[in-house]
């Protein structure tokens, strides 16, 4: 298990960290209000070389406050299929609010996979810098 602290910082984790945290897993901005992401099949395929598939998709939703989506490639490898990819060879898409739906979408097409267990799960980061932001209390978000 990996430390845990309340995180003091006018940047979020992710933000803060992004050059380290982007040396082991994919790290794309998505600060827009839709959450519109996108990922780039070369730069996957790099780190497929590098990690097979033991690296994390990370969607960074705020650069002031943490608020990211940490997609364990391994579990999600099938989602981003390449009968997904765009004509630039991407896979573009959003994060519903609502729901917290990753939702991917080409030539009218589109699929969705359940992100709410990926929300902030910093844990799931490997090699990534200490502490890492502790989890909210749910009885604090009553």
């Amino acid at each position: 298990m990996k430390p845990r602290e309340n995180w003091r910082s006018p940047q979020s984790y992710v933000t803060h960290h992004r050059a380290r945290l982007g040396e082991r897993h994919y790290v794309t901005d998505a600060t827009t209000k839709t959450m519109f992401f996108n990922f780039y099949e070369g730069r996957l395929r790099g780190y497929i070389d590098s990690y097979g598939n033991d690296f994390c998709l990370v969607i960074n939703g705020s650069t002031k406050f943490n608020d990211a989506f940490v997609l364990p490639f391994k579990n999600l490898r099938d989602f981003f299929s390449h009968d997904f990819l765009d004509g630039v060879h991407r896979w573009v898409g959003n994060i519903r609010p609502d729901d917290e739906a990753i939702v991917i979408s080409t030539d009218g097409r589109s699929k969705e996979a359940l992100g709410h267990e990926y929300h902030n799960a910093f844990h799931l980061l490997q090699d990534a810098p200490l502490p890492l932001p502790a989890e909210p209390n749910p009885e604090e978000l009553i």
